[in-house]
């Protein structure tokens, strides 16, 4: 639990830009989102049943990483939880 938690706030700009980015639609980034959901769904480590997401009841969720994708694949800084080989990277730098 202190180690999502300690991930959760380490990451919690990632996680803001992605809820953020998730109330306030665009089509720019709807487009990336899509894509990147696209590419999700067809990953072996995709978690439909959110037993290895960092929140409960956030699924589906990278089975890597545990972030929710819906708020992931919308924040433009953060790229593939797979960090040994990723299927998607950053667009935007963080600032």
């Amino acid at each position: 639990m202190v180690k999502w938690i300690t991930k959760i706030w380490k990451n919690k700009w990632h996680i803001v830009k992605g809820v953020w980015n998730n109330i306030f639609k665009t089509k720019y980034i709807e487009k990336i989102a899509a894509d990147r959901m696209e590419i999700c769904m067809h990953c072996p480590d995709l978690d439909l049943e959110g037993k290895k997401c960092m929140m409960p009841g956030t699924a589906p969720c990278c089975g890597k990483c545990g972030c929710c994708l819906e708020y992931k694949t919308r924040d433009l800084t953060s790229g593939c939880g797979n960090l040994e080989a990723p299927r998607w990277h950053a667009i935007e730098k963080e600032s």
